[in-house]
């Protein structure tokens, strides 16, 4: 086991060592503080909710809680988010990359530090702000991550690099959300925000190190990967990437697959808020239950990075390795469903969250490798920034109605459009599982005659 541990995580050279650990420290950080960030930000939206209505549109809504509002709150960050987008896309053209970090790294590090006071006395802008701010950082910082990753590490060295630096990610969120489950209790929330204010300080001069210590003028000396799709002609950004996936079934077959997972997995996280509002106490009892799930999801993540994602992907391919988590997800719901339980809740979060962050990231991202640069870049950018958050916006969609007519106990029925769903998704990775082998089979054959 651990000569097996060592091929997969320390088959790194010895000039790449310090690189690599800096990069996965990064990653570890940028995880860690996320899972700082989740539980208190639910749990502020669950306490401000659980002694008032919830209202919208100037409507108070009896039926609606804290769960609800957490629905609302998922449309508002997509709003949000895409202006993020448009932010991002403006400093790219206009900074260097590790400048662009150091901007967001002191937006963000000035903003969790104003919200380190403000949330002394709960009020509903702050709730609401602070809840977006939270999938904000994530977006921001995950897609700051692997632009600067992409763009230092050279294709050939991510085959050696990227295990032990996606490791650093797993353990981060084990990390964060394990000391807000020990701490919030005994510290309260502030300190835990300071805390994170520091780690993103320190993000800002682990980016200066590693930029300084890597040549960003270096030349991609692989072929790029033959490719099916027509490439779109130059045209408006925001439409470029939709044009490309929307000329290849493979690229579809991937869209399909995250944006149903993305509903399914808004439908799980309502059922398991909804679950841990009516089985547990209120205040940072909330903070502590979702802490203590987060802490179970990343133990798991860990065990599964290690042992399983490597072992799978090699012996069984791509196409089984994505079938982990909506086979996991699908035996979950179908137990939730039968035994509406807070525990069966538990289980299904994990399960999607912990396979999600380890094997199916993995196995997911694997998809784009045998396909042209366009692919990967627009095609991706398309997908993960506006497929996943309109799939987001379809299960708040969901699970909002079910609130508004089936009431709390409605929940469980959710699971059976996660039935319906995951059948399809699992039809979807079967073909993508197919289309990949044959690719990649292709790319291989071109690479040896060049």
């Amino acid at each position: 086991m651990i000569e097996r541990l060592k091929d997969e995580f320390f088959d790194i050279r010895r000039e790449e060592w310090p690189t690599a650990l800096a990069l996965s420290f990064f990653f570890f950080l940028v995880i860690a503080v996320f899972w700082v960030f989740k539980p208190i930000k639910r749990g502020l939206m669950l306490t401000f909710y659980d002694d008032r209505a919830f209202r919208l549109f100037g409507f108070y809504i009896e039926a609606f809680g804290g769960a609800e509002a957490e629905q609302v709150g998922k449309t508002l960050n997509m709003i949000v988010v895409y202006s993020v987008v448009v932010l991002f896309t403006i400093l790219v053209r206009r900074f260097e990359r590790q400048q662009v970090i150091y901007i967001f790294c002191a937006l963000l590090a000035g903003a969790t530090m104003v919200f380190s006071v403000s949330i002394t006395q709960l009020d509903a802008p702050t709730v609401w702000s602070f809840y977006v701010f939270g999938d904000v950082f994530n977006s921001i910082m995950v897609a700051s991550f692997w632009a600067f990753t992409n763009d230092v590490i050279r294709p050939q060295q991510s085959k050696r690099l990227y295990g032990l630096i996606g490791l650093g990610g797993v353990l981060g969120g084990l990390v964060g959300a394990t000391y807000v489950s020990a701490q919030v209790d005994v510290i309260g929330r502030q300190p835990l925000l300071w805390v994170a204010a520091l780690a993103i300080v320190v993000i800002a001069a682990i980016t200066y190190y590693v930029n300084k210590r890597e040549d960003s003028g270096r030349e991609n000396s692989e072929r790029e990967a033959p490719d099916a799709e027509a490439r779109a002609p130059s045209t408006n950004a925001a439409f470029e990437g939709a044009k490309i996936v929307f000329q290849s079934k493979y690229l579809l077959a991937i869209l399909g697959i995250i944006g149903l997972y993305e509903i399914v997995s808004n439908i799980v996280d309502y059922q398991l808020a909804k679950a841990i509002e009516m089985a547990v106490a209120s205040g940072v009892n909330y903070d502590a239950a979702f802490g203590f799930v987060g802490v179970l999801t990343n133990v798991v993540s860990v065990g599964v990075q290690l042992f399983v994602t490597s072992f799978v992907m090699k012996r069984f391919g791509v196409g089984t390795a994505l079938l982990f988590l909506p086979v996991a997800i699908l035996l979950g719901s179908v137990g939730y469903l039968a035994v509406p339980l807070l525990g069966m809740a538990v289980f299904m979060s994990v399960s999607d969250n912990s396979l999600n962050y380890s094997i199916n990231q993995s196995a997911k991202e694997a998809l784009y490798t045998p396909t042209s640069r366009d692919a990967k870049y627009k095609a991706k950018a398309f997908i993960d920034m506006f497929v996943q958050r309109f799939a987001k916006v379809v299960a708040v969609g969901l699970n909002l109605t079910f609130a508004a007519f089936v009431g709390a106990a409605g929940a469980r029925w959710l699971s059976v459009a996660s039935i319906a769903v995951l059948i399809v998704w699992i039809t979807l990775v079967r073909f993508a599982g197919e289309r990949f082998t044959e690719r990649a089979e292709e790319t291989s054959s071109v690479q040896a005659v060049s």
